[in-house]
């Protein structure tokens, strides 16, 4: 699922909020797809110096406090790559469903569980490059897998629409000659966006929110966890053992 595919099937006059909005990259896809009409908004800890013409921003911390406006405000809420550095991130992924308009949508991309298992990077480190999710030392949460990112939707009454890793064809194909050229080049960037394009780096969803104000968050098991034949068988004989 791309980002610019959401923005460009946004309805006319759409407001987008961006959590951690500096780079205004959303700002930059909404104008590459001819989409001036969206209204755009931001939030985040670092203040920018300039501000696309239009922009609306809010400082906040948000490891002390809310999203900085109001309940059902938005038609699309991004919060890319900000979870994983906050202290509470369940919290925080209700908070930005909160800001969503009812049948809004949220789309929210980290780190996954896969960064965690490759080795720190090992050249040009004033680049600020990272193959590990410990590289950036900012980091302060967990990595998400997609089930659990599904999984928080669904606990916050939201319905997922897409989820899954970030991936790259392209990459997987061609990694055995520009892998090494990236090694031997010291090329920071193209060696990053080898290894995370390759292993799915990154997790994202999609969700929609279902109901007005602020989600509350419940934990369950759905009931359908065993619905086929050999669930249900195995209920049943569970059942009978039990008699």
């Amino acid at each position: 699922m791309k980002l610019k595919e959401i923005i460009k099937d946004l309805p006319p006059g759409a407001k987008v909020l961006d959590v951690g909005c500096c780079g205004f990259t959303v700002v930059r896809m909404a104008h590459e797809l001819g989409r001036t009409d969206i209204q755009h908004f931001g939030v985040d800890y670092c203040e920018p110096k300039e501000f696309p013409e239009g922009f609306t921003f809010r400082h906040a911390d948000l490891s002390k406090a809310s999203v900085p406006y109001p309940d059902d405000e938005f038609d699309l809420v991004i919060a890319n790559h900000v979870i994983e550095h906050l202290a509470a991130p369940v919290e925080f992924f209700g908070d930005c469903l909160r800001v969503c308009k009812r049948g809004g949508l949220f789309f929210l991309a980290c780190p996954s569980e896969r960064a965690l298992f490759l080795p720190g990077f090992m050249f040009k480190w004033d680049h600020f490059s990272s193959s590990s999710f410990f590289d950036d030392p900012t980091h302060v949460g967990r990595p998400f897998s997609p089930q659990s990112l599904w999984r928080l939707a669904r606990y916050y009454d939201s319905v997922p629409l897409h989820a899954g890793y970030y991936t790259s064809w392209l990459f997987r194909l061609t990694w055995p000659v520009l892998l090494p050229a990236a090694l031997i080049l010291r090329i920071s960037w193209l060696y990053e966006s080898i290894v995370t394009g390759c292993v799915g780096w990154s997790s994202y969803i999609l969700a929609q929110k279902q109901t007005a104000g602020k989600p509350n968050f419940h934990y369950f098991y759905p009931d359908n966890r065993y619905d086929d034949l050999l669930g249900r068988t195995l209920k049943k004989w569970k059942k009978f053992l039990r008699l």
